[in-house]
C-alpha cells in the first residue's frame, strides 16, 4: 500500500510539473502575441480618447500581460502627460475628447493632467470633456473644466459641495482590549501617532489639516474661475448657500455648457471635423497613442542626451522593492541601484526623482539620501513633489538643486517617531497568557512588547529619536541652505501644503513633472527640448516575475523535502520572530495615515 501511495504521488507530481510548464509556455507566448504590436496606426483626422476611468498611477510597467489579465491601469500620468504634448503637435490628431468616469486619484495627480490640457489647447486645437451617465464630482469636474466645452448627461449626477477630511482614532480601542500605546517622537506637529493616543484632533493637527484643506479649497476655486468665467467667491457661494447636486442645476448656474448623451456630444465632433450626421468620428485611443513615439507625432527632442526620470513611490522601507504589482513600497537597495544607474550612465546628463511617499524608515532614507547626494555631486538633480513628499519623503529630496512641488502637495513632515505597544494587560486579562523574563542588564528588554517603559528607558528611547531628528534637521539645512534651527521653525512634524512649503522655503517654485523634467533638462545642457527620458527603477515584466516566483516555489519545495519536523518549526519561529521585529520598535520617518481630501 505505502508503495501503491508513493507512486500516486509521484506521478500526480510529475503531471502537476507537466501543468506548469505548459502554463508557463503558454502565458510566455500569449505575452509575446499581446506586445507585438506595439505601434497601432493611427487615424489621420481623428480624435484623441482620452478616458479617466479609476486612479492615474505615477507609473505602470508596460507589461501587455498584466494589463490585459491584472488590475494595472493602461497608461501611468507620464504616458497621458506627453501624450497630449505629442498630441498637440501630431498633424493627425484634430482634438480631444476628455471622457470623465469617475476618478479617485489625487488633487496633485489632477492639477498635473488639468496642466497638460491647458497645454494641449495652446496649441489651437479644442478639447471637449463629458461625463455622460457617470456625473461628476468636485475631481472630476476640476479636470474637466481644463476644456473649451463641458458636458454632462440628464439626470446625472453634480456634485460642488466643499471639501472634508476626516481622521480616525483607535486610542479607545486599544484602551477597551488593554493595550498601552507607547510612544516616543520629536516635534509637537508629529500627529502620525494621534491615532493611537487621542479621541480627536489635537490644535497643532488641527491647524497643519485645516491649512491642507484651504490650499485643496483654493485651488480647486482658482482653476475653475479661470476657466469657467466665475469668480472664486461665486463658486464659493455655491458650495456655501446652496450645494449643487445634479447636473441641471450645474448647467443652469453655467458649470456646465449643457446636458448632453454622449452621441450627443460626438456630433459636436462631427461638426469640427465637417462629418456627415451619420458618419463615424474618426478617434485614437490614448492607450493606444501613448505607443507612438514622439518622432512619429512630428516632435523633435533636443539635445544629444537624455533626462532620468528615477521614481521613489509608496513608504520606504531597507532593502528591495516588493513585486512591481503589489505598488506601495520603495525599498532602499532599489533606489539606490537606480539612482546609481541613472548617476553612471553617459547618456543621462540630468536626473529628476519624482516622490510619492510618506516616508518610512528613517534608516533606508538616510541610505537613499546618501546615493541622492552622491549623484547630485555629478549631475543636476531636479526632485518633482508628487501627491505626498512627507518626513522620509521629504528626506530624500534635501540633497536636490531644485524642489519642484504642486500647489496641493503633502510634503514636509520633518520630525521622527518610534511607536511601541505593551500587550501585557491584553494577553493577561484577555488571553490567559502571562509573561516572566530573566535579564542581564536593565535595558535587555526596552523593546519588549508586554512591558510598560520606566522612565529611564523613555529617556533612552528619546535621545535616540532626538539625534535621528536632528540628523534630519541637519540633511534639510545642507540642502536647503538654511541653518537648524530656522528648519526646526518650519520642522517639528508639520505637514504643508505644496504652496505652504514654498514660503516655509521648503521648496523652490510649483509645477508638474513636465516642468522638473524641463529644469533638469536646461540644467543638463539639453536644450529647449523636449527630451529623451529614461525611467528607472525598471519594472519588471510579468515573464520576469513569473520567472522569479516559479523559481522560488522551487527552491522551497526543494529544501522542504529535507527538512525535519523539528527544523520546520525553527523556521517557523523565525519567521514570526523576523516579521515581529519588522513591526515593532523601529525608529520611523514617516506618514503613515493617509490624508484624503474628499
Amino acid at each position: 500500500m505505502r508503495f501503491l501511495s508513493t507512486l500516486l504521488a509521484s506521478a500526480l507530481g510529475t503531471l502537476i510539473a507537466f501543468g506548469v510548464v505548459v502554463l508557463f509556455l503558454f502565458l510566455f507566448f500569449f505575452a509575446l502575441a499581446l506586445s507585438g504590436d506595439q505601434k497601432p496606426p493611427v487615424t489621420p483626422n481623428s480624435v484623441l480618447v482620452a478616458e479617466i476611468d479609476g486612479p492615474i498611477p505615477e507609473r505602470t510597467s508596460d507589461d501587455p500581460f498584466q494589463q490585459a489579465f491584472g488590475s494595472e491601469a493602461d497608461y501611468d500620468l507620464h504616458d497621458l502627460q506627453t501624450a497630449l504634448r505629442n498630441a498637440a503637435s501630431d498633424d493627425r490628431i484634430r482634438a480631444v475628447w476628455l471622457r470623465v468616469k469617475g476618478t479617485n486619484a489625487s488633487w496633485a495627480t489632477l492639477e498635473e493632467v488639468r496642466s497638460s490640457l491647458l497645454a494641449f489647447r495652446e496649441s489651437g486645437k479644442p478639447v471637449i470633456a463629458s461625463s455622460g451617465e457617470f456625473g461628476m464630482g468636485e475631481r472630476e469636474y476640476f479636470l474637466a473644466s481644463a476644456a473649451d466645452s463641458v458636458f454632462s448627461a440628464p439626470v446625472s449626477s453634480f456634485t460642488l459641495n466643499g471639501f472634508v477630511t476626516t481622521a480616525t482614532f483607535f486610542a479607545n480601542t486599544l484602551e477597551k482590549l488593554d493595550i498601552e500605546s507607547k510612544i516616543v517622537r520629536a516635534g509637537k506637529y508629529k500627529s502620525a501617532v494621534e491615532p493611537f493616543l487621542r479621541e480627536d484632533l489635537s490644535e497643532p493637527n488641527r491647524e497643519q489639516l485645516t491649512a491642507l484643506l484651504e490650499t485643496t479649497n483654493r485651488r480647486f476655486k482658482e482653476g475653475i474661475s479661470a476657466t469657467r468665467g466665475m469668480t472664486p467667491d461665486e463658486i464659493e457661494t455655491m458650495a456655501d448657500e446652496a450645494a449643487v447636486l445634479d447636473a441641471s442645476v450645474a448647467a443652469e448656474r453655467g458649470l456646465l455648457d449643457g446636458l448632453r448623451y454622449e452621441d450627443e456630444v460626438a456630433d459636436v465632433f462631427r461638426t469640427l471635423l465637417d462629418l456627415e450626421p451619420t458618419a463615424d468620428v474618426p478617434t485614437t485611443r490614448l492607450k493606444a497613442y501613448t505607443r507612438q513615439s514622439a518622432s512619429d507625432a512630428g516632435v523633435t527632442t533636443t539635445g544629444d542626451g537624455s533626462v532620468a526620470i528615477v521614481y521613489a513611490e509608496g513608504t520606504i522601507i531597507a532593502g528591495e522593492s516588493p513585486d512591481f504589482s503589489s505598488n506601495g513600497q520603495i525599498g532602499s537597495t532599489t533606489l539606490v541601484e537606480a539612482v546609481r544607474d541613472a548617476r553612471e550612465a553617459a547618456d543621462v546628463q540630468a536626473i529628476v526623482l519624482r516622490i510619492d511617499s510618506p516616508g518610512g524608515s528613517a534608516a533606508a532614507s538616510e541610505a537613499m539620501w546618501r546615493a541622492l547626494s552622491q549623484a547630485a555631486a555629478d549631475k543636476p538633480l531636479i526632485v518633482s513633489m508628487g501627491n505626498l513628499a512627507a518626513s522620509g519623503g521629504y528626506y530624500i529630496a534635501a540633497p536636490a538643486d531644485t524642489i519642484v512641488a504642486n500647489p496641493t502637495t503633502v510634503t514636509g513632515s520633518i520630525g521622527v517617531f518610534g511607536q511601541f505597544f505593551n500587550t501585557r494587560g491584553f494577553f493577561n486579562e484577555q488571553m490567559g497568557v502571562t509573561f516572566d523574563a530573566i535579564r542581564t542588564s536593565p535595558y535587555a528588554d526596552i523593546y519588549s512588547f508586554v512591558e510598560p517603559f520606566s522612565e529611564s528607558e523613555r529617556r533612552l528611547l528619546g535621545a535616540s529619536i532626538d539625534r535621528t531628528y536632528n540628523t534630519f534637521l541637519q540633511r534639510v539645512a545642507d540642502g536647503r541652505g538654511m541653518d537648524t534651527t530656522a528648519v526646526h521653525e518650519v520642522a517639528q512634524g508639520r505637514v504643508w501644503s505644496g504652496r505652504d512649503a514654498l514660503d516655509a522655503g521648503l521648496v523652490d517654485t510649483l509645477g508638474t513633472l513636465q516642468d522638473a523634467i524641463q529644469i533638469a533638462g536646461r540644467s543638463g545642457g539639453l536644450g529647449d527640448g523636449p527630451y529623451r527620458t529614461r525611467i528607472l527603477p525598471r519594472p519588471k515584466s510579468f515573464i520576469e516575475r513569473l520567472n522569479e516566483e516559479l523559481y522560488g516555489q522551487a527552491a522551497s519545495l526543494w529544501q522542504s523535502l529535507g527538512r525535519s519536523d523539528v527544523e520546520e518549526e525553527l523556521l517557523r519561529q523565525k519567521r514570526m520572530l523576523e516579521q515581529a521585529v519588522g513591526r515593532h520598535g523601529t525608529v520611523q520617518a514617516r506618514l503613515p495615515v493617509e490624508i484624503r481630501i474628499h
